[in-house]
């Protein structure tokens, strides 16, 4: 086709090129997953605030300097509970994962000691994550009353990936109080690589040394029998727990302790990476232009094959004639040949 099509040469080295790109791509393609497989967590610091503000207090009633006002005039007040993320403490230019404060917990419980007969709405107060809520920067209760509340915030964590409490003796055999059940079990096998225990003939058997032996009550285990094993030494991890108190006889207080959470977060970088390996539309692209290629490359070889067959013609008409009789004849003994 070159003798005929110089440019065709071109299209050939194109095609090349294509293939090493393809395989480019993939290897990157295979890259990121990897990526995407290994923990990419970025830590950070998240400070919970508590405060509250007291409305229509009789205090305040005959000051007339309310911050907030009740439409029956009924004494109130309001606890906040919110919490933001600290700048890292190297400045970066990176993009910064950005989570509210209510999408690092699974529940949030408020305890208030308060006259129940008094209170007949209840002094317990709870908000659980829901698949269809938004998160925000905090939450807000209201209730009415006149007196100083005490309260008890309970704050339940949401781990992802599950996260497990360690607990004693294990803890102290791998020095780890708070970790998913992989990481535990990561922790133990290393435990044994370090301690030789792995059985010389079968790598998927270890010996239990003195601590091991204490812990687990056998002389070898298999590795694969890890998972069950550990399970009566992880349990779920305890809750956040905060004491404060309500104050109506000021307008706004605010605690003067600020608690500081250690939380864990995606990267960004591996949430672009995992929006590239499933975008679709790139794939739709390139097969739709692949598609366009093979349309052409199929005109030009029929124009080809129409171009031979007036040349050979033009050439010798004669000889090209009779020999195309004889071509269709023999097509056509053949078709009679076979509906027989």
């Amino acid at each position: 086709m070159e003798a005929y099509i110089p440019e065709s040469k071109l299209y050939t080295e194109l095609c090349e090129l294509e293939k090493n790109l393809d395989r480019a791509i993939m290897k990157k393609r295979l890259d990121v997953q990897e990526a995407l497989g290994k923990s990419t967590k970025v830590r950070r610091t998240l400070r919970i605030f508590l405060s509250n503000t007291a409305a229509d207090q009789p205090g305040q009633l005959e000051e007339g300097n309310n911050f907030e006002t009740n439409d029956d005039n009924a004494p109130s007040w309001t606890l906040r509970l919110e919490g933001r993320l600290l700048d890292p403490l190297i400045p970066t230019k990176k993009a910064q994962p950005v989570q509210k404060f209510t999408s690092f917990f699974k529940s949030i419980i408020v305890e208030l000691d308060r006259d129940p007969e008094m209170f007949p709405e209840g002094n317990i107060i709870e908000w659980h994550k829901q698949a269809s809520s938004f998160d925000s920067d905090g939450i807000e209760i209201k209730r009415k009353g006149e007196a100083n509340v005490n309260a008890r915030i309970i704050l339940v964590p949401d781990y992802s990936p599950q996260k497990h409490k360690v607990n004693t003796p294990l803890a102290e055999l791998i020095n780890v109080k708070l970790a998913s059940k992989p990481q535990i079990i990561t922790e133990l096998c290393n435990y044994i690589k370090l301690h030789k225990l792995f059985d010389e003939q079968d790598k998927r058997i270890a010996k239990s040394d003195d601590k091991l032996a204490r812990l687990f009550n056998m002389e070898t285990f298999q590795l694969s029998d890890l998972p069950k094993m550990i399970q009566r030494y992880i349990s779920v991890p305890d809750p956040i727990v905060l004491e404060y108190t309500i104050r109506v006889d000021k307008q706004f207080t605010q605690s003067p302790i600020a608690y500081d959470m250690d939380v864990e977060l995606d990267n960004v970088l591996k949430q672009k990476m995992m929006n590239t390996v499933a975008s679709t539309q790139p794939q739709k692209e390139v097969m739709a232009l692949d598609d366009k290629i093979v349309q052409c490359v199929q005109s030009i070889n029929n124009s080809k094959m129409k171009r031979d067959f007036l040349i050979q013609f033009t050439t010798n008409p004669i000889e090209f004639i009779n020999k195309w009789i004889t071509s269709q004849a023999r097509e056509l003994e053949v078709k009679r040949f076979n509906n027989t």
